[in-house]
C-alpha cells in the first residue's frame, strides 16, 4: 500500500470511528468522501486486495439483489466486502472497500458476516448508482455487473433512459474484463448487451405470467431500428418477450430461466419457483415476498453467485433469512395494529408495491411524497402510477403524507380514492382506530421520506394502542362526487365528447394519462357524455369527430419515432387545428408542431402547424415555473424539463408569462408555450391539467363553442385541486 492509499485509509478510519462511536451514527458517505479527497485512485489501489467483486445496478432492486448476493457469497464462506446501507455513489462504495480492508476485524460497511475467520477469500459485492457506474467501474475492475432494470427515474437528476444507457455502457467499455450479466426481459438493458464487447449473460422469466402488466410502460422500441416492438407477453412495464417485426431483433436467449412461477394464496403467501441455468443447472427456490420483481432479484443472484464460482446449495435457506436493510418491507407492531413499511421511488416501483397490497388484499393504506433534491422535483410520474387498481380492495382508509401530500391526494381523488392528509405514519395509524386491529396497514414511501417513516416506527415499535382511546370515524375511502350537471347543457350534447389521446404507447414521459384524467373526469362529473380513444403507434389517424386531442412528451427515440408516423398523415392533424380543434401539446408534442426541432445535432422536420422552431440550447431547463395566462384567472403552475429551446415567429402568442425570469420557452424570451387557435402548448408537467382545473376547463368549453353550443360550465368542488396548486406555487414563488 503506498504512503498516498496509507494516509487516505487512515483518515477514512478515524472519521469512521469519530462517526459510529463519537456521534453515534452510521459511517455512511463520509469516510470515503475523505478518503478520495486524499487519494482519487483509493478504489482501484484496494481492489486488488479482493479476490473479486461484483457491482449491482439498476433503478429498482439494487439494495435487496446486492444484500442476497453478499449473503450468498457469505453462505459459500467468503469474507464479503459490501456497501449494505445503500450508499452507492463512489464515496459510498469508497467507505466499504476502505472498511473492507480490515476484513473480520472491520466494522459497519465492511463486515458482511460476523466473526468471519481469517484466511477466507475476500469477495466484493456492491450496490451502485446507474450514473456512478462510469466512475467506479474503471478503477474496481469487477468480475460482474448486474443489470437488473432500467425505468425512467428523477428525470430532472437522471435525464432520459438513453442517457443512463450511454453511461453504463461506457462504464462497462473502460472495464472490458466485467461480464455483464443483465435483464434479458429488458429491451433497455438488453440494447446495452448488444452494443458492448463485454461478454453477457442474460436472465428473465421464460414464460408468461399474466400478473402485473402495467398500463404504463417505458421504451418499447426496437434498439437497432427504433420500430416498435412486438410482445409475446409482458410481465410488467416493459419487460417480457419481445421482437422488432421491422429487423428481426428480439430478446436473448436466457442463460438463467425462472420457469414454473408460482404465487402463493394468503397473507404469508410468495412466489416459488425454478431457476434453469448453463451447464445443467437448476434450483427451486421461494421468496415470502409476493412481487414480481422477487422473481427477477433472486434469478439474477443465482446467476451472480454462480458466475462467482459459489455454491448456491444455501441459497434458499438465505432468502429465507434476508432481512431487507433500513427498514423495507418490514412489519413494526405499532399502537396494536401491524404496519408494513416499503419504499418505492418511481412508478415501477409504485406499481410493484400495489401489486404486493393487492395481493396481501390490503384495505388500509398510507403513502408518501417527497420532493427534495435526491426524490426528484418533477412529481408528475404519480399519474403513471396505477392507483386505480387499488379500487378493486375493499378500502377503507387511505392517507397521504409527506411534502407534495396534496398532489398525492389529487392522484388518488381522480383514481375515485379519497384520501386523509396527515403529518406522519402515527397519524395513519390512529386514523386506523376503529378498524379490525387484525388488518395490516401498508405504508409506502419515497426516499427521503423513507428514512422519517421508519424512524417513527422503529420508535413506536412494540407499543399498544392506548387504553381507552376513542375510535376515530372511518370515513369513505371512496370519492364520492354528485353530478353538478346543467340539464339543458346534457341535452344540447347530440353525441360524447370526443377525447383522443395520440400514442400514449410512447408519449408518457410525463404523466399525460392525468392530463386525460383531468378532462374525462371533470366533464363526467358535470354529466357531459365523454369518450376517450387512443391512437397507437401503427394505426389510422381519425380526427374528423375529435373535440379534444392530446399529444404528449417522450423520450427522444420515441419522440422520433411517432414524428415519423405523423409526418405521413399530417394533413389530417394541420386540418384539426385549423378547423379551431382543441389540442394539448405537452414538451416533445409541443416541438413537434413546429417546422423543426433539433435532436443532438440533427435536424428534425416538425409537422408545421405552428409558427416555431426548436434549436438546441447549451443544459436543460429544470425548474418549478409558473405563468400569468389569459387561459386562467390564477398563475398556471407545472416543472420544466427540456434541453431544446423554443422561438416563437412574431405572429404567435404564447401561453402566458413566466413568473421567475429565465424559464419557458427559452432563457431569453418573455413568454412560455403557445396559445395558437384552439391550440394549447407548453413545455409543463405536472401532469400540467389537474392542478389547474380552469385550464381543464377552458379546453373544455373551447371544444363545446367548437360545436357551438356556448355556455357556463357548472362549478365544481376543486378544493383538493386548489391546496396542491398552491403548494406548487409557493414553490416557484420560494
Amino acid at each position: 500500500m503506498g504512503v498516498k492509499t496509507g494516509l487516505a485509509c487512515a483518515a477514512a478510519d478515524v472519521a469512521h470511528w469519530g462517526l459510529t462511536s463519537v456521534l453515534k451514527r452510521g459511517g455512511g458517505n463520509v469516510p470515503g468522501t475523505l478518503a478520495l479527497k486524499l487519494d482519487p485512485q483509493i478504489i482501484a489501489d484496494l481492489a486488488p486486495a479482493l479476490e473479486g467483486s461484483i457491482v449491482v445496478t439498476g433503478t429498482n432492486g439494487k439494495t435487496t439483489t446486492n444484500g442476497l448476493i453478499a449473503d450468498g457469497l457469505a453462505a459459500a464462506d467468503y469474507d464479503v466486502v459490501c456497501n449494505r446501507a445503500g450508499n452507492n455513489m463512489q464515496t459510498g462504495i469508497a467507505a466499504a472497500i476502505v472498511a473492507g480492508r480490515r476484513g473480520s476485524r472491520g466494522t459497519g460497511a465492511g463486515a458482511a458476516g460476523a466473526g468471519a475467520a481469517a484466511g477466507k477469500k475476500r469477495f466484493g459485492a456492491f450496490e451502485c448508482d446507474e450514473l456512478y457506474t462510469v466512475r467506479v467501474l474503471p478503477q474496481l475492475k469487477p468480475r460482474a455487473l448486474v443489470l437488473l432494470n432500467l425505468f425512467r427515474d428523477q428525470l430532472d437528476r437522471y435525464g432520459e433512459i438513453d442517457h443512463t444507457q450511454d453511461v453504463i455502457a461506457q462504464a462497462l467499455e473502460k472495464s472490458p474484463t466485467t461480464t455483464l450479466i443483465y435483464n434479458a426481459d429488458d429491451p433497455l438493458c438488453a440494447a446495452i448487451a448488444d452494443r458492448v464487447p463485454n461478454s453477457s449473460i442474460g436472465f428473465g422469466i421464460d414464460e408468461p405470467t399474466g400478473l402485473e402488466a402495467d398500463r404504463i410502460s417505458d421504451s418499447r422500441f426496437c434498439a437497432k431500428c427504433n420500430a416498435p416492438l412486438d410482445y409475446d407477453y409482458v410481465h410488467y412495464g416493459q419487460l417480457g418477450k419481445y421482437r422488432c417485426p421491422k429487423c428481426g431483433w428480439e430478446r436473448p436467449e436466457l442463460a438463467y430461466a425462472a420457469r414454473n412461477v408460482a404465487l402463493e394464496c394468503g397473507r404469508d403467501g410468495g412466489y416459488s419457483w425454478d431457476i434453469c441455468g448453463a451447464d445443467g443447472f437448476s434450483q427451486h427456490v421461494k421468496t415470502r415476498y409476493n412481487g414480481l420483481y422477487m422473481v427477477f432479484n433472486v434469478t439474477a443472484v443465482a446467476a451472480a453467485l454462480q458466475f462467482a464460482g459459489a455454491d448456491t446449495e444455501k441459497l434458499d435457506q438465505v432468502i429465507a433469512d434476508y432481512e431487507p436493510a433500513g427498514g423495507r418491507m418490514h412489519t413494526y407492531h405499532v399502537l396494536g395494529r401491524d404496519v408494513v413499511s416499503n419504499l418505492a421511488k418511481n412508478p415501477a416501483g409504485f406499481d410493484r408495491m400495489i401489486s404486493e397490497v393487492k395481493a396481501a388484499d390490503s384495505c388500509l393504506m398510507a403513502f408518501f411524497l417527497n420532493d427534495n433534491d435526491a426524490d426528484g422535483h418533477d412529481i408528475s410520474w404519480i399519474w403513471d402510477v396505477d392507483f386505480e387498481k387499488l379500487c378493486e380492495l375493499d378500502l377503507e382508509r387511505v392517507f397521504v403524507g409527506g411534502t407534495r401530500k396534496n398532489d398525492l391526494q389529487v392522484r388518488l381523488k381522480y383514481a375515485g380514492i379519497d384520501a386523509r392528509l396527515i403529518d406522519g405514519i402515527e397519524d395513519a395509524v390512529r386514523g386506523c382506530f376503529g378498524a379490525d386491529d387484525a388488518l395490516e396497514l401498508h405504508s409506502v414511501a419515497n426516499y427521503t421520506v423513507f428514512p422519517t417513516v421508519t424512524a417513527d416506527l422503529k420508535r413506536l415499535d412494540g407499543t399498544e394502542r392506548p387504553a381507552g382511546s376513542a375510535d376515530v370515524a372511518a370515513g369513505c375511502a371512496r370519492v364520492e362526487l354528485g353530478c353538478v350537471a346543467d340539464a339543458g347543457l346534457a341535452g344540447a350534447i347530440a353525441r360524447p365528447l370526443r377525447i383522443v389521446h395520440l400514442y400514449p404507447d410512447a408519449l408518457n414521459l410525463y404523466g399525460d394519462g392525468g392530463n386525460i384524467a383531468s378532462l374525462r373526469q371533470r366533464c363526467e362529473w358535470r354529466g357531459i357524455p365523454v369518450v376517450v380513444d387512443q391512437v397507437r403507434m401503427g394505426e389510422e389517424l381519425d380526427l374528423s369527430d375529435a373535440d379534444v386531442v392530446l399529444l404528449g412528451g417522450g423520450a427522444d427515440r420515441d419522440q422520433l419515432a411517432v414524428c415519423k408516423e405523423l409526418l405521413a398523415q399530417k394533413e389530417k392533424l394541420a386540418a384539426y387545428v385549423e378547423s379551431d380543434g382543441a389540442l394539448l401539446a405537452i414538451c416533445g408534442g409541443y416541438q413537434l408542431l413546429g417546422r423543426f426541432y433539433m435532436m443532438g445535432n440533427t435536424q428534425v422536420e416538425g409537422l408545421g402547424v405552428i409558427g416555431a422552431e426548436t434549436r438546441s440550447g447549451e443544459g436543460r431547463l429544470i425548474h418549478n415555473v409558473a405563468i400569468n395566462s389569459p387561459v386562467a384567472c390564477t398563475p398556471i403552475v407545472g416543472f420544466e424539463n427540456h434541453g431544446g429551446r423554443t422561438y416563437l415567429d412574431d405572429g404567435e402568442t404564447p401561453l402566458g408569462t413566466p413568473l421567475v425570469a429565465g424559464t419557458g420557452n427559452n432563457e431569453f424570451a418573455v413568454g412560455e408555450g403557445v396559445l395558437h387557435k384552439g391550440v394549447v402548448g407548453t413545455y409543463f408537467h405536472g401532469p400540467v391539467l389537474p392542478k389547474n382545473p380552469q385550464v381543464t376547463d377552458w379546453l373544455i368549453a373551447h371544444a363545446l363553442e367548437r360545436r357551438g353550443i356556448a355556455c357556463e360550465l357548472p362549478a365544481l368542488d376543486d378544493a383538493y385541486e386548489t391546496a396542491a396548486h398552491d403548494v406548487a406555487l409557493d414553490i416557484v414563488r420560494g
